[in-house]
C-alpha cells in the first residue's frame, strides 16, 4: 500500500510539474504567435498559478471532508479537460481561461498528493518518501524544458498542451485503478457546510489584486496611481480575510497552525524558495530565445540543468533530514540558490558552460531545501488535518511562484535581467536565514 500510494501521488506531481515546465519554455513562442507582449503572455503562467493558489486550501479541506481519493480523481479530470481546452485555444483570452480550469485541477492534485504520502508511510520514512515524490516533480520539470522547446519549435505550442492532456489522462487511469480507497478514519468529522467559500473568495480577490498591481507597474511604475489603488485593495482584502479566518468556526486557512513555529517558518521558506526560482524560470527563456538567439529547443536544453540536478538531490536531502534534521539542508540549499542566481546574473545568461553550472547549483540548492521543508510542515499538522496542511503549504509555494513571475516581469523592464536576478539573490540569502532560524524555533516549541 505504501509503494502504491507513493507511486500514485508521484504521478500527480509529475504531470503538474510537466505542465509548468512545458509551458514556461514555450512562452516566447506563444507571445510571438498570438502577437502578445511578454507581460501579457505571463498571464498564461500566472492565471494557472492564481487558480492553484486560490483553490488549494479549499481543495485540501474538501479532501478532508469527502476523502482524498475522490478529490484526487476529480483533480485529474479538471486538469485533463483544461489542458485539452488550452490545446484548442485560438487567442490569448481563451488560453488564459482554459489555464484557470487546468489550475483548478492541479490544485486538487497538489493539495492531496503529499497527504496521501504522509498518511501511507510511517513518520521515520516521511521525509525520504516525500523526497521521492519530489523527485517525480523534478523529473517533470527536467523533461519539460527540452520537450516543450522541441514541441513548440517543430509542431507549435498547441502540441505542448496535447502532451500535457495525454500525460494527465494516463495518470487518471492509473489512479482510478490503483489508488487505495479512504477509510472512515481518514476523514474529518465535518460536513460540506464547513467549507469556507467566502474565505476562498476573499483570498482569491486579494491575490488577484496583488498580481494585477505588480503587473501594472509595467505601464504605471511602482508609484503610479492605478498600482497604488489596486495594491491598497489587495491589502484591505487580505486584512478582511485574516479577520474572517480568526472569527470563522472552520476557516479556509486555520491560523492556529501558524502558531507552530515549524509550520510558520516552513511556509515562509517555501514562499521565498519558489519566488526566487520562478523569477529565473520566467526570465531565462526570453533571455535565451530573444536576446541570445537560441531556438526554443536549444533554450530548453540549457534550462534542463536545474531540474535535472534537483531530481538527483531531492531524495538524498530527504534521507539527510531524516537522520540529522532540516537545519543543514535548508540553510545550505538556500545559500546554493543565492549563489547560483548571482552567477547567472553575472554572466547575463550567456548560453555557455558557466550557465549550465550556475543552473545546476540552483538545482542543488532547491533539491536540498524542499524535501526537509515539506516534511517539517506536514509533521507539524495533526493527522486529521493533513490534507489541509498540505494545501496550505502548496498554497505558499504557488503564491511564491505567482509573485516571482509578476515581480520578475516588472523588474526586468525597470532594472533588466541582471538586476532582477540580483534581487532574487538577496531573497535567497533571506531564505537561508529562515532555514537557520526555523529549526531553533521548532525545537523551542516542542
Amino acid at each position: 500500500m505504501q509503494k502504491t500510494s507513493l507511486a500514485i501521488a508521484s504521478a500527480g506531481a509529475f504531470v503538474a510539474a510537466l505542465s509548468t515546465s512545458l509551458v514556461a519554455v514555450s512562452a516566447p513562442v506563444i507571445a510571438r504567435d498570438l502577437a502578445a507582449t511578454p507581460a501579457d503572455v505571463s498571464w498564461v503562467l500566472s492565471a494557472y498559478l492564481l487558480a492553484v493558489s486560490s483553490l488549494l486550501a479549499l481543495a485540501g479541506k474538501l479532501a478532508d471532508v469527502l476523502g482524498r481519493k475522490r478529490v484526487y480523481l476529480t483533480g485529474f479530470v479538471f486538469f485533463v479537460a483544461g489542458a485539452a481546452m488550452c490545446a484548442a485555444a485560438r487567442d490569448l483570452f481563451a488560453l488564459v481561461g482554459a489555464r484557470v480550469l487546468q489550475g483548478a485541477g492541479a490544485a486538487m492534485l497538489m493539495a492531496v498528493g503529499p497527504a496521501i504520502v504522509t498518511r501511507a508511510v510511517p513518520p521515520a520514512a516521511r521525509a525520504r518518501s516525500l523526497g521521492i515524490q519530489l523527485a517525480a516533480t523534478y523529473l517533470g520539470l527536467t523533461l519539460g524544458p527540452s520537450a516543450g522547446g522541441l514541441l513548440a519549435a517543430e509542431i507549435g505550442w498547441h502540441a505542448v498542451f496535447v502532451t500535457i492532456a495525454g500525460a494527465g489522462a494516463i495518470g487518471l487511469a492509473v489512479s482510478i485503478a490503483r489508488l487505495p480507497a479512504d477509510t472512515p478514519n481518514d476523514r474529518a468529522s465535518l460536513g460540506l457546510g464547513a467549507l469556507d467559500l467566502p474565505g476562498a473568495a476573499l483570498f482569491a480577490l486579494g491575490l488577484s489584486a496583488l498580481l494585477v498591481a505588480l503587473k501594472r507597474t509595467h505601464e504605471d511604475g511602482w508609484t503610479g496611481r492605478p498600482v497604488l489603488l489596486v495594491g491598497a485593495l489587495s491589502l484591505v482584502t487580505f486584512a478582511i480575510f485574516a479577520r474572517h479566518c480568526a472569527l470563522h468556526a472552520s476557516p479556509l486557512l486555520p491560523l492556529g497552525l501558524f502558531r507552530k513555529p515549524a509550520f510558520a517558518f516552513g511556509v515562509l521558506g517555501a514562499t521565498l524558495l519558489y519566488a526566487v526560482t520562478f523569477m529565473l524560470a520566467y526570465l531565462l527563456p526570453f533571455q535565451l530565445q530573444r536576446h541570445a538567439g537560441l531556438s526554443p529547443a536549444h533554450a530548453g536544453l540549457f534550462m534542463t540543468a536545474q531540474p535535472a540536478t534537483m531530481a538527483v538531490v531531492a531524495p538524498l536531502s530527504g534521507a539527510i533530514a531524516d537522520r540529522w534534521g532540516p537545519r543543514v539542508p535548508s540553510a545550505a540549499g538556500m545559500l546554493a540558490i543565492a549563489g547560483g542566481m548571482a552567477a547567472v546574473a553575472s554572466s547575463s545568461g550567456a548560453p555557455d558552460t558557466r550557465l549550465v553550472l550556475s543552473l545546476a547549483l540552483v538545482g542543488v540548492g532547491a533539491g536540498l531545501f524542499v524535501a526537509p521543508n515539506t516534511a517539517l510542515v506536514m509533521g507539524a499538522a495533526p493527522r486529521e488535518r493533513q490534507a489541509t496542511a498540505a494545501a496550505m503549504a502548496a498554497t505558499a509555494r504557488n503564491v511564491g511562484m505567482a509573485l516571482g513571475i509578476a515581480v520578475a516581469a516588472s523588474l526586468d523592464r525597470s532594472i533588466g535581467f541582471r538586476g532582477a536576478l540580483f534581487v532574487a539573490t538577496g531573497l535567497g540569502v533571506l531564505g537561508a536565514l529562515v532555514g537557520v532560524v526555523r529549526p531553533v524555533a521548532a525545537s523551542g516549541a516542542a
